[in-house]
């Protein structure tokens, strides 16, 4: 009798390992060679069957080619290619370069999770283990990290039998970096003069640039107006192409007054600026 209840104890307690692992596997399970399994990602105790990345298909993460910005929302892709089973999961975190974790994860749909891991790491759900393909959305860290960010991600090719028996297991890396901060270095303002009817508006385009003539995108512009002859909103933060438009709309008095632009960083500040008369 006792025998018998040990073994029904062993399929029951084997069964709640497999049921587990398809609605998400236990954290620290990325290949980060820092987590409790290490690269191997625990296949030399549970996904026993081959080695890691031995099989034929192609497991990979999909990062944005550019840099990233403080507290930006990057979607985070992780694929399986040429894969011959209908079963798979996965699991990533992102760590800086102290193996630090950084960044918060965050769910797009039903096919993966976060939030059973605090946020610091994205995993498959039980509906997810129909695909072969997840996005995630990670939002980078806002306070100063060691660079670069890098994702370590796992993937398991499951063959279907409920058990950790006859599965391969994958690993992936992929790094990401802080943009530098653009130093404004030239200023333009496309219309140098303005002709307004009173009570009218026009749009006033200004682009700022850095030291390579790169675009300082995010970028706060300034703007003033000396006679108040016009309005003009007092900032307007630039686009990826560094460009910022501003309105600027006459008042109902006649007269000439005059705009002024500006762009600043920690040790100066560039100004341009443009005439404009209101008839």
């Amino acid at each position: 009798m006792g025998k018998y209840f040990i073994l029904i104890l062993i399929v029951v307690l084997w069964s709640k390992i497999a049921f587990g692992f398809s609605v998400g596997p236990p954290a620290e399970r990325t290949g980060n060679p820092g987590e409790i399994c290490g690269d191997d990602t625990c296949a030399s105790t549970c996904h026993t069957s081959f080695s890691v990345n031995s099989g034929s298909a192609k497991f990979s993460i999909s990062l944005p080619s550019s840099p990233y910005k403080p507290g930006q929302i990057l979607d985070i892709t992780v694929t399986f290619e040429n894969t011959s089973t209908s079963i798979h999961g996965f699991e990533i975190t992102a760590v800086d370069a102290a193996n630090n974790k950084v960044g918060t994860f965050a769910a797009k749909d039903d096919k993966t999770q976060t939030e059973s891991y605090d946020n610091l790491y994205a995993a498959h759900t039980r509906i997810g283990t129909a695909e072969s393909q997840w996005t995630v959305q990670w939002t980078a860290p806002t306070a100063s990290v060691s660079s670069p960010i890098t994702f370590y991600a796992a993937g398991n090719e499951a063959n279907g039998n409920s058990t950790i028996s006859g599965d391969y297991i994958y690993t992936d890396t992929a790094t990401i970096s802080l943009a530098e901060e653009c130093v404004p270095s030239t200023l333009k303002v496309k219309s140098k003069k303005l002709v307004i009817k009173r009570g009218k508006s026009a749009v006033v385009t200004v682009t700022v640039k850095g030291e390579n003539k790169e675009p300082c995108t995010n970028h706060v512009v300034y703007a003033s107006a000396a006679n108040k002859k016009v309005s003009i909103d007092e900032s307007t933060e630039t686009n990826d192409n560094g460009k910022a438009k501003f309105t600027v709309t006459a008042g109902n008095d006649k007269g000439k007054d005059v705009v002024t632009f500006s762009a600043r960083d920690d040790n100066a500040e560039i100004k341009k600026d443009i005439n404009v008369i209101v008839k």
